[in-house]
């Protein structure tokens, strides 16, 4: 099972099944992105394995010039996607595949090596190579999300300073 309120928190066990997810929406982007030098990845939660994680799937596109970003950002608007410029404050372009009430993937599109993007590589490869980690992450996740079950954005917040901890250790093996 894919998808969830954008307002509400809810925490699934892991599912083999988001990998299968991952890969057939990789499919869909790369044949209407077939024109394009692009990387792209499965990142956040449901891409790490035996992590919980809320049902979306996160999709990392990478390009190496911004022109490219926004051209690609129009195509997903064309197929369908709701797109967010984020760009010039969070360093990204946000698009979002199904309704508010089930949304179903995120799409971040972001420069490859910028600082968004080495984020979301570095920290699924962190917790990967750190497996004690996943499960302190874990339990945090549980926990923020019984608390602020319908806080999306207090829920995210109240994670970043373990995210940032574990990006400095991070940052350090792999920069």
């Amino acid at each position: 099972m894919i998808g969830l309120d954008k307002d509400v928190v809810e925490i699934y066990p892991y599912d083999k099944n988001w990998i299968n997810e991952f890969e057939k929406e990789k499919k869909v982007l790369e044949n209407i992105l077939k024109d394009y030098d692009i990387q792209i990845e499965h990142v956040g939660s449901t891409s790490i394995p035996n992590l919980s994680a809320k049902p979306i799937i996160d999709i990392a596109i990478g390009t190496k010039d911004e022109q490219t970003l926004f051209e690609i950002a129009d195509i997903l608007i064309k197929n369908g996607y709701d797109v967010l410029d984020n760009y010039q404050t969070k360093g990204e372009i946000l698009a979002r595949k199904g309704p508010p009430k089930c949304r179903t993937y995120y799409i971040h599109l972001q420069l490859i090596d910028s600082e968004y993007w080495n984020e979301f590589i570095f920290f699924k490869k962190y917790l990967i190579e750190h497996p004690q980690e996943i499960k302190k992450y874990q339990e945090l996740k549980i926990k923020l999300s019984e608390e602020f079950s319908s806080d999306r954005k207090r829920y995210t917040r109240e994670k970043n300073e373990y995210i940032s901890n574990i990006l400095k250790k991070a940052y350090k093996l792999y920069k």
